[in-house]
């Protein structure tokens, strides 16, 4: 008996086009595509019996939702894109190369789902059309960069083909590892932090049901960014002075040094929620932050540089 082996799991990314091996994507956690097949049920009256409800399934719609998991591993070199230069463009992200110096990633991009995605496991393929996700963005003191990819899809069927996992070749660059959050304010001014979350919040509404109108697409956007650290006495109460004042900062994060470096940037941040909670006998305070815009989609950048 041959065992399906869930070590032989490839996954392949594109925005705009079918994937090839050179488009793979070097996962930390197994991706499973689970088809959802449009269903749902109807009673069948007027037959004298109990247990009237039937089920109806429609094969001709088929969708699939899931997550990849990821490590942010830095570019090749500076201004060449990163290995999921495509998922983040899945996502919605224009890229911007500047050669030999650096490549950013902000909101501008493709919104409609033009991704494609094909997912092996050990033989078998799962092929996902007009694709669009969301991406959130984790650090941690002590942790590798760490990202999660959230992607919505159609699938022309439920079952699985038959095809070899293609020869690739996985990233093995370092991903930077979080030493310090240093959350730096317009005025210099340096926040508490021991980690953060970064939320892009893509609005991704469900697909009509209409034959030839079906499409997934990010109909908004709501990106924000949690800030939490252990309280320093007195000193982070200001923290609920920016709340109560509307205050609007500009913060910029950096993982790693420079030339294998990831910075996010925000330059008008709002706090919208603030809570403080125990941590072994210490005050832990979160804030978290909206990404507002003010000119356009500049919401935030994200740089490898």
């Amino acid at each position: 008996m041959a065992v399906q082996q869930t070590l032989k799991n490839t996954i392949i990314a594109k925005s705009g086009g079918a994937p090839t091996a050179t488009e793979v994507i070097t996962t930390n956690g197994l991706v499973f595509v689970n088809p959802k097949i449009k269903s749902g049920d109807y009673d069948d009256m007027g037959n004298g019996m109990m247990g009237a409800k039937k089920t109806y399934i429609d094969p001709n719609f088929i969708t699939a939702e899931f997550d990849i998991p990821v490590q942010v591993k830095k570019a090749s070199a500076l201004g060449v894109a990163p290995k999921l230069s495509n998922l983040f463009k899945i996502c919605g992200l224009l890229e911007t190369i500047t050669a030999s110096t650096k490549v950013e990633y902000k909101p501008g991009g493709i919104t409609t789902g033009t991704g494609q995605i094909k997912a092996y496991v050990d033989g078998y393929v799962r092929s996902i059309t007009g694709m669009v996700g969301n991406l959130k963005l984790t650090g941690k003191v002590g942790e590798p960069l760490g990202a999660s990819f959230s992607v919505k899809g159609f699938l022309s069927s439920a079952v699985a083909t038959a095809e070899a996992n293609p020869v690739v070749t996985l990233d093995t660059l370092a991903a930077p590892i979080v030493s310090l959050v240093s959350v730096v304010t317009s005025g210099g001014t340096t926040l508490n932090a021991d980690s953060f979350d970064f939320d892009l919040g893509n609005e991704i509404p469900a697909p009509t049901y209409a034959v030839g109108k079906n499409e997934y697409y990010i109909a908004n956007f709501d990106p924000t960014l949690t800030i939490t650290a252990v309280k320093t006495l007195g000193t982070d109460e200001a923290a609920w002075t920016d709340f109560a004042a509307g205050t609007v900062r500009a913060i910029i994060i950096q993982i790693g040094a420079a030339g294998s470096m990831v910075e996010l940037s925000v330059p008008f941040a709002m706090v919208k929620d603030l809570s403080e909670s125990d941590d072994s006998g210490k005050v832990k305070i979160s804030r978290t932050f909206r990404a507002q815009a003010s000119v356009g989609n500049d919401n935030f950048v994200m740089t490898y540089k």
